[in-house]
C-alpha cells in the first residue's frame, strides 16, 4: 500500500486532526485518509468537473458540506455560560433601546 508524508503541516490542523482522530477512535492515518476521502468526494475531478452534476450528487455534495462544518463546530471547545448572563431577548432590547 502506498505511503503518504506531509511536511509543514501547519500546527493547527495537525492539532484538529488529532483531536478528530481521537473523537472517532481512530488512529492518526486513519483519519488523515478518511479527511483526503471526504475532501475529494466534495471537491470533483478535473474529468468529473466538465460534466454537471446530477441533482443526487449535489444533494450528496450539501450533505458532506453541512457535515464538515457540523464537525468543525463539534471540534470547537464548549464555552460555558454563566447563570445570570442576559438572555438573547434581553440584549437586544438593550440594543434598540441604546439607539
Amino acid at each position: 500500500m502506498p505511503a503518504l508524508q506531509i511536511r509543514d503541516l501547519p500546527q493547527g490542523l495537525y492539532d484538529e486532526l488529532k483531536l478528530r482522530a481521537e473523537r472517532e477512535h481512530r488512529s492518526l492515518a486513519q483519519q488523515a485518509t478518511v479527511a483526503i476521502e471526504q475532501h475529494l468526494r466534495l471537491v470533483p475531478s478535473v474529468e468529473q468537473s466538465t460534466r454537471p452534476l446530477t441533482e443526487e450528487e449535489e444533494c450528496q455534495a450539501r450533505v458532506a458540506k453541512r457535515k464538515a462544518i457540523f464537525a468543525r463546530i463539534d471540534a470547537m471547545p464548549k464555552v460555558e455560560i454563566p447563570e445570570d448572563f442576559p438572555t438573547p431577548e434581553k440584549i437586544i432590547r438593550e440594543l434598540r433601546d441604546s439607539r
